[in-house]
């Protein structure tokens, strides 16, 4: 079963795929997950579910809505899985996953991220 991550505006960006792989929507491997951790092609920690994150987890924001989800690219073939570290990654969660969204055109021909 996939299941889809949404970015805090609600578009869908990403999904789990076979239960360990993160591929973007435009279907670029984007890490791994495991053990309810999100690792990326580095080996560092990127994200972390309520269940395993190392500091107490402040009560989720209210939700967007979250909007239908475009239709999946074609997969990149997934990296080794590197030597996974314990440090976490410089960049931040939600940049990580904008890497896996769908750049669109908007009505005045200029990049729209979606």
């Amino acid at each position: 079963m996939e299941r889809t991550l949404f970015n805090r505006d609600g578009d869908a960006v990403a999904y789990i795929y076979e239960d360990s792989h993160v591929y973007g929507i435009n279907g670029r491997h984007l890490g791994w997950i495991i053990n309810d951790m999100i690792f990326n092609h580095d080996g560092e920690r990127i994200g972390f579910t309520t269940n395993s994150c190392s500091v107490p987890a402040a009560k989720e924001p209210t939700k967007t809505e979250k909007y239908h989800r475009d239709e999946i690219m074609p997969r990149w073939a997934a990296p080794a899985l590197p030597n996974l570290k314990f440090n976490s990654a410089d960049q931040d969660f939600e940049e990580f996953l904008k890497d896996g969204q769908i750049v669109k055109f908007d009505k005045q021909n200029s990049l729209k991220s979606n």
